[in-house]
């Protein structure tokens, strides 16, 4: 056997040492994380475990619901709409709108999905805005995206009982 050749079995054999010790290594870190965690759930009391559920105080859970914002109206919007909401036009048709928190604003228009659809197009372009995709309006609503730098609109339409839309802006900034 040739000097080379020897050199080329030990460099392989070495290479094999290497990639069995690739390969068993991160079973043994996962078997000693698991084994740490069975550790740690075992030793843990169970009277632990009840305090950490009854150390919450019971006005907070009932205060939770409460904090939650009331998504109930936001298909019934009152009060006089506003020709354009944080420089986001408003329909001039809209018959009904009303601000939702920080971040939306929803109104009532006696138009159709597909011309909501066209006035933001044509509206949101004029502003500066760019539409990355969005869903086509149809009878049964849609749903459109905006971006202008860091900025995000969606506005989705949705249809009600009464032959108009409800027309809801988020702008995340």
């Amino acid at each position: 056997m040739s000097r080379l050749s020897k050199l080329l079995l030990v460099a392989l054999l070495a290479l094999f040492v290497l990639a069995c010790n690739l390969i068993s290594n991160p079973l043994s870190d996962v078997q000693e994380a698991a084994s740490t965690a069975e550790a740690f759930a075992s030793e843990m009391p169970l009277e632990t475990l009840e305090s950490i559920t009854t150390a919450i105080p019971m006005q907070t859970l009932e205060a939770l619901p409460s904090a939650l914002p009331d998504v109930g109206n936001y298909f019934e919007p009152s009060g006089t709409p506003v020709e354009e909401w944080n420089g986001i036009p408003v329909m001039p048709q809209a018959t009904a709108g009303e601000e939702f928190g920080e971040t939306t604003y929803g109104y009532t228009v006696p138009a159709t999905a597909t011309d909501v659809q066209t006035f933001y197009n044509q509206e949101m372009e004029n502003l500066g805005w760019t539409s990355p995709f969005g869903f086509q309006a149809s009878e049964e609503g849609g749903i459109m995206f905006f971006q202008n730098e860091n900025d995000f609109v969606t506005i989705t339409i949705t249809p009600d009982q009464n032959d108009s839309n409800s027309v809801d802006v988020i702008l995340q900034k």
